[in-house]
């Protein structure tokens, strides 16, 4: 009787006739588990009639231990290679006596006394029950759950509905049918193995149990689990702890190709198309999954598994055809015994959390809402309740980041999601259809039309467009308006890498998602300066880790850095070129990994380099290209000058702080880093105040933006004191602790104070971005656009529809057109003829604009033949229509060769991003026992 039965408890009827059980035990290279497995049979409270033991002679050690335990008459060679069904067939086929029952039995596995009387129990309660199996934990551990009945989902994944690490706190002690039971401990009635024909010769080692559960269960038999019987299993062949030497032969995705056999084995005939397309497909997306997480191990072994089965579909047709005629029960009536529908998303869903909370790397895991109970003293009766500090205090940095999320909200109250636009940043395309069409056509309808390429920006915001298809205006609203939260977050990663210090990393990491808005990037809509200020602390995380520690993944993630912020602003390459080359000079031993990075950083931008980097364009950043006004005295100030930046004495405190951090010498080296960095950030930023540019021919120069060097010169500043903060703690300086806390505290309560009362909506607005009227823009037509007057020249600027949005900004027409636009205009509002209205028509112009129209410039239109008046949108400007019979002239395009080169350009982006991804292998999927064993 069970050990934890009741005195009174019935005795089960099998006792006063016990049904003969004949155990096979197979062995196979288990000489470190046997003794221990063989030791618990003799412990056994009932024990089986006959104990066969097998083995494949692949081990002396193993076969010794057999043949001292039971003699030569109860040991049985199997033929080497030969899966574990096979042995216990070959063991079966030995005995010349008809046993009721079959024990299959590992050699790594422990009995408990009473595993085969708890086996019984349950497999006599009912005649239908053709197949029983115990409540298997882990050995060494003894506690852990590792199977109490098994099925399979839809994806031919193996399941349990075990809780990873579960306990065996007796949760599943009640029996229940299941489609399969483990092969470990598995009690099978001598007819229903006989009549399924053992196991299939195909699966010689993986989903051999499930297979066949699954074939008892169709051929209307039971399979149930008997939790009062309890063995211990090391799991050596799954966990690879085994050397199969001499064994079953290892093949690439083993595993895989077991699943999809079993799984295309036993469907329903009416099912077995969607079965197989399914399955097919889902393994071409296992394979995609594998490769971006770098398992190339598994990504190879899917491919094979794929191959073995769909490949050569014979063994699993003939399988089908076996099984066939035993068929009492379809796979919907087995419902209740598979896994839900919903099991494969959930693992989805675990797997997509864990990878997530690894490249994350949270500081700490605490506890959310829970009370500690603990009690004081053994005489009293009632515990003690202690209540813990309230979530703002034991969370503080999440408590930081609320606060600059609100702070943000309050400060775009002004702006709607979705429609930002400022005379830099032009408003964002409907669908992120149009910023795809961006890369592959060959000709786009930009102003007169154009073929050149699309720029950089195009590739990550494309890529990134696919989560929000019908809304791309949410990115643009997203990377501005949460802009500093996003920089805190990532200023915040790099400080756990530099300091310990809670207190003055977390007031830093605010200070830096601040001083984001403090250069005017926020607010001026400068897309560039923002995308690199966030990515810059990542970047120089990275890069310190790949300095201390060079490996290929970290070097493919710095170059995609440089890359990412280089296409939103183009002197970033260069300040990261510079980064690059100091580390390598510095730290030799990177120097490989370091020119890794530059060869990928350089490379994803394309041609892109080419026509903003080495073109003299180098200070256009993402967006139109402004004129923007900017002092020395702004840029030392911290700011880019113009709408939207910060007043000088908002930066003055954390100035006076970072010429302090120089004097004690214990920090001097780190805080003269973070100078340099910062100096380098102010050369640029004075170097870009005093630069200009010219967009494209025939547009008006324009002075560069300083807001980049600007910020980076802040950010140096901000760092050299957290470099120097924890001279602090020593005695020697602290004495000066409360006069650094009120200037560290004073930069962020300063630039939060004056972005909360000034907000971010001005120059950047929201809503209808149109340059021409709303007629106008709902036409898919071209409108040039006139503005200036007859003295100071007129300035002609074609657009589609309502204009360009982000991306269509940086793309021209070929020169001949803009010059012969140019040359039209000036005879139009000079001496207009006919064919001036003609030569438009051949540019395919259909409309002219003029928002802020001059008289003169008006009546000179009006008396052009050809020109229409039409309405418009105030009485101070005016709309003509062009009316011509002729013929536009073909549009720019672009070679054949375009859609090709712009696919190669995103799978390069693609690839380095998987390059980027940290590598992740499964266990399972290790170096094989065999290979370690040789070494």
């Amino acid at each position: 009787m069970h050990a934890d039965a009741p005195e009174d408890a019935p005795v089960p009827a099998w006792r006063s006739r016990p049904p003969t059980v004949l155990a096979v035990l197979v062995a196979h290279r288990g000489s470190r588990w046997l003794s221990q497995t063989l030791a618990s049979l003799d412990r056994l409270n009932h024990r089986p009639d006959h104990l066969v033991l097998v083995h494949d002679d692949s081990d002396p050690a193993t076969r010794d231990l057999l043949l001292a335990h039971a003699g030569a008459s109860r040991v049985v060679k199997a033929k080497p290679r030969g899966g574990f069904g096979a042995q216990v067939a070959a063991a079966v086929e030995s005995e010349t006596e008809a046993y009721d029952w079959i024990w299959m039995l590992h050699d790594d596995q422990i009995c408990d006394p009473d595993a085969l009387s708890g086996l019984l129990d349950e497999a006599t309660a009912d005649p239908d029950i053709g197949i029983v199996g115990p409540k298997v934990r882990e050995w060494p551990s003894l506690r852990r759950l590792l199977e109490v009945g098994l099925t399979v989902t839809g994806t031919g994944q193996r399941e349990t509905m075990l809780e990873s690490g579960e306990p065996d706190a007796g949760q599943h002690d009640r029996p229940r049918d299941v489609l399969a039971v483990g092969s470990a401990g598995m009690l099978v009635r001598r007819d229903v193995w006989e009549r399924l024909g053992g196991t299939d010769p195909r699966l010689p080692l993986f989903f051999d149990d499930i297979d066949l559960g699954w074939r008892a269960n169709r051929a209307g038999y039971r399979v149930r689990t008997a939790p009062r019987s309890v063995v211990f299993h090391a799991e050596a062949s799954g966990n690879r702890r085994r050397v199969r030497r001499k064994g079953v032969r290892e093949h690439a995705g083993e595993r895989r190709a077991a699943a999809l056999h079993t799984m295309l084995a036993n469907s329903d005939p009416l099912a077995f198309p969607f079965t197989t397309i399914r399955l097919f497909l889902g393994s071409l997306v296992r394979f995609v999954g594998f490769l971006i997480g770098k398992d190339l191990r598994s990504a190879r072994g899917e491919i094979m598994a794929m191959v073995t089965v769909f490949a050569n579909p014979g063994p699993m047709i003939a399988a089908r055809r076996r099984r066939k005629p035993m068929v009492k029960r379809s796979n919907r009536e087995l419902a209740d015994v598979f896994a839900p529908f919903w099991m494969p998303y959930q693992h989805g869903l675990d797997v997509a959390a864990t990878t997530m909370q690894a490249v994350v790397r949270p500081e700490s895991v605490e506890s959310i809402g829970l009370r500690t109970i603990g009690v004081a003293d053994d005489d009293e009766e009632d515990p003690v309740v202690v209540d813990l500090p309230p979530w703002w205090r034991r969370r503080p940095w999440l408590t930081w980041v609320i606060v600059l999320l609100l702070v943000s909200v309050v400060a775009a109250r002004s702006v709607a999601a979705g429609h930002l636009f400022s005379p830099v940043l032009p408003a964002s395309p409907g669908s992120v259809s149009d910023w795809w069409g961006l890369l592959f056509e060959r000709s786009h309808a930009v102003g007169l039309g154009s073929a050149d390429g699309a720029p950089a920006y195009v590739v990550p915001l494309a890529l990134v467009g696919l989560v929000a298809w019908f809304a791309p205006g949410l990115i643009a609203w997203i990377l501005t308006v949460l802009a500093v939260p996003f920089a805190a977050l990532t200023a915040h990663r790099f400080g756990r890498l530099v300091s310990d210090d809670r207190g003055a990393r977390m007031v830093w990491a605010v200070s830096y998602g601040l001083m984001v808005a403090v250069t005017g990037a926020v607010a001026g809509g400068h897309l560039g300066t923002v995308v690199t200020l966030v990515v810059a602390p990542l970047f120089a995380n990275v890069l310190l880790r790949l300095v201390l520690e060079p490996t290929w993944t970290r070097a493919a993630l710095v170059g995609l850095w440089i890359a990412l912020v280089a296409a939103f602003a183009p002197v970033a390459w260069v300040l990261g070129m510079i980064a690059l080359v100091v580390c390598a000079l510095l730290v030799r031993p990177a120097a490989r990994h370091l020119a890794l990075s530059a060869v990928v950083g350089t490379v994803l931008l394309g041609p892109w380099l080419v026509d903003r980097v080495l073109s003299g364009r180098i200070w256009w950043e993402a967006g139109n290209p402004v004129d923007a006004r900017a002092t020395a005295w702004d840029v030392v100030t911290g700011t880019g000058g113009g709408m939207g930046s910060a007043p000088w004495w908002v930066a003055l405190p954390l100035m006076v702080l970072a010429v302090a951090a120089l004097v004690p010498e214990a920090t001097r080296r780190s805080v003269t880093g973070a100078w340099i960095v910062a100096l380098v950030g102010l050369a640029a930023g004075l170097l870009a105040s005093v630069s200009t540019f010219v967009p494209y021919p025939g547009a008006p120069e324009v002075r560069a933006w300083a807001g980049l060097g600007a910020g980076v010169w802040l950010g140096g500043l901000l760092t050299a004191v957290l470099f120097a903060w924890p001279v602090l703690r020593t005695r020697r300086h602290r004495a000066w602790r409360r006069p650094a806390i009120a200037l560290l505290a004073a930069f962020p309560i300063l630039a939060g104070g004056w972005l909360v009362v000034r907000g971010i909506d001005d120059p950047l607005e929201s809503g209808d971005a149109r340059v021409v009227p709303a007629f106008l823009a709902a036409r898919p037509g071209t409108t040039v656009v006139l503005t200036g007057d007859s003295e100071a020249g007129i300035v002609a600027d074609a657009v589609v529809g309502p204009g360009p949005y982000l991306g269509a900004e940086a793309l021209r027409t070929t020169a001949d057109r803009e010059e012969r636009l140019h040359d039209t205009i000036v005879s139009l509002v000079t001496t207009p003829t006919r064919d001036d209205v003609d030569q438009l028509a051949r540019l395919g112009v259909d409309n002219l604009y003029a928002p802020d129209v001059d008289l003169d410039l008006a009546r000179r239109l009006d008396a052009a033949p050809g020109l229409a008046q039409k309405g418009s949108d105030s009485p101070d400007s005016r709309v003509w229509s062009v009316q011509s019979e002729v013929e536009p002239d073909a549009a720019p395009r672009a070679g054949t060769s375009r859609p090709w080169l712009a696919g190669l350009w995103v799978l390069a982006w693609i690839g380095a991003l998987i390059a980027a991804l940290p590598v992740r292998r499964d266990p399972a999927s290790g170096p094989s026992p065999d290979e370690e064993d040789d070494a």
